[in-house]
């Protein structure tokens, strides 16, 4: 399990965290919501050992990160940040291999095995075919289809993702997201997209200027009265036919309701 325990964070004098407690059980898709600014990306950053809390701390298996070294938290944590790697010149196949690093000793080259791990993690997200493509020609999707390969290439224990489906068309975004969540690997996630949220994530962290407001299963957090307060926009939930939570948003405040879809 993944968990930060009453962690909060400051840039100087200007705290962006406040006692904030989340955990990824096995398996666990966990997203982290909230409006811009709300401290998403820097919990998030907290967890993967990027940053250090001011006070709080993040626990990885009963395992404090303070008392891993920077090694031991890449074979086990893997993340998918936003980056500008369309410049990079490299193959699709060599920007995964990227991901064995933590394995490999400083003055020892990939082998057999390596490039065996890495045809597989690309198998997995359904780019082996792209192998021997330069990785700045990919589309959006492609190339997030990549960036988890390589994640995976990692053989890492936890998936840390930033807007995974950040500038992708909505073909692509749900298109990830099914890949993240047919992994079956304990992912933390940023999103934006609230249904995108209801509809992958197991559970949510709703934030707000640093601070928790709701935690717990999507029905739970993505009442329209908690919504409403922290987006301050009107918010209806719905549900359709299939089950799922949608919710409709509208610039007049009003009344949160929910609706059946026969």
């Amino acid at each position: 399990m993944l968990e930060a325990r009453k962690v909060s964070y400051a840039y100087g004098t200007n705290t962006v965290l406040r006692d904030v407690d989340v955990h990824a059980a096995d398996g666990q898709i966990v997203g982290l919501i909230g409006p811009n600014g709300s401290g998403k990306t820097t919990l998030l950053r907290t967890l993967y050992g990027s940053l250090t809390p001011v006070s709080g701390e993040v626990v990885l298996d009963g395992t404090p990160l303070a008392k891993l070294n920077r090694s031991q938290l890449a074979r086990r944590l893997a993340v998918v940040v936003q980056e500008n790697s369309g410049e990079m010149p490299l193959t699709v196949a060599d920007t995964v291999m990227l991901g064995r690093t933590p394995h490999l000793g400083t003055f020892t080259w990939s082998g057999d095995a390596d490039n065996e791990i890495v045809a597989q993690a690309l198998e997995r997200v359904g780019a082996l075919h792209l192998a021997q493509r330069s990785f700045g020609g990919l589309s959006g999707g492609e190339r997030q289809r990549v960036l988890i390969a390589r994640a995976l290439a990692q053989q890492a224990e936890y998936l840390l993702m930033d807007e995974p489906t950040n500038h992708l068309d909505i073909h692509f975004q749900h298109e990830v997201l099914h890949l993240v969540r047919d992994l079956g690997v304990t992912t933390i996630v940023v999103m934006h997209d609230l249904n995108l949220a209801a509809r992958y994530c197991d559970r949510l962290l709703l934030l707000h200027e640093g601070s928790p407001q709701a935690y717990g299963g999507p029905e739970e957090v993505l009442e329209p009265s908690i919504l409403e307060r922290v987006y301050r926009i009107g918010i209806e939930a719905v549900t359709a036919q299939d089950g799922e939570l949608q919710l409709l948003f509208r610039h007049t405040q009003a009344p949160a309701v929910r609706k059946e879809y026969a």
